[in-house]
């Protein structure tokens, strides 16, 4: 008997496996990861999922996805060991918002009704949840840049729907090469005015 075959027969709690048969876990296992079917996010970190394809078309109008169509999908995946449909899912990981002490971070949302000309900020809908884009969109949020801030904490947000601006870093999805410098140009300008720190 070779030493790999004793060494995959002997496993530990004294359980025995035939060589064979921890052969095909270990491809299963790699099929699944090869095939997007298994992904791992780490847990300084969250998963926003974009479906490639689904039955039920594409995205009628906006970015997220809140029938099951394909685009990005509103809720995030938190960290741990996720199954998916093969090939279905491009998974992008993104960091945990991270809002320092003493400091704040403005939120825009990309996604949402669009604002009245006359209006400069969003209007909150009731129980805002920048974690729930989902309710965010269903309970009347509108798209630009918001009213309501982030405070110290760290939160779990979908930076497809979201943009956060914070004096450290800008939080975001990039969808479009140009739209980093845009971002980048507006965190500067927040941050000359010291708009980050909290009085």
């Amino acid at each position: 008997m070779s030493d790999l075959q004793g060494a995959a027969e002997m496993l530990p709690w004294g359980l025995r496996f035939p060589l064979e048969l921890l052969l095909v876990l270990v491809s299963l296992v790699a099929l699944g990861w090869i095939t997007g079917a298994i992904r791992y996010i780490r847990n300084s970190r969250v998963g926003v999922a974009e479906k490639l394809f689904s039955v039920r078309g594409s995205v009628p109008s906006g970015l997220i996805a809140l029938g099951g169509e394909a685009g990005y999908q509103p809720n995030v995946l938190r960290g741990g060991l996720h199954f998916m449909m093969p090939f279905q899912y491009r998974l992008h990981s993104v960091p945990l918002v991270t809002i320092p002490q003493g400091q704040m971070g403005y939120v825009f949302a990309r996604d949402g009704r669009p604002l009245p000309p006359t209006q400069t900020l969003a209007s909150s809908p009731e129980n805002l949840d920048f974690g729930d884009a989902a309710a965010f969109l269903k309970n009347g949020g509108e798209r630009g840049p918001q009213r309501a801030i982030l405070r110290e904490g760290t939160y779990a947000i979908n930076l497809a729907q979201f943009v956060v601006l914070t004096a450290e870093r800008v939080f975001c999805l990039a969808l479009e090469r140009a739209e980093e410098g845009v971002l980048a140009g507006m965190a500067e300008e927040i941050g000359a005015r010291d708009g980050f720190t909290r009085s």
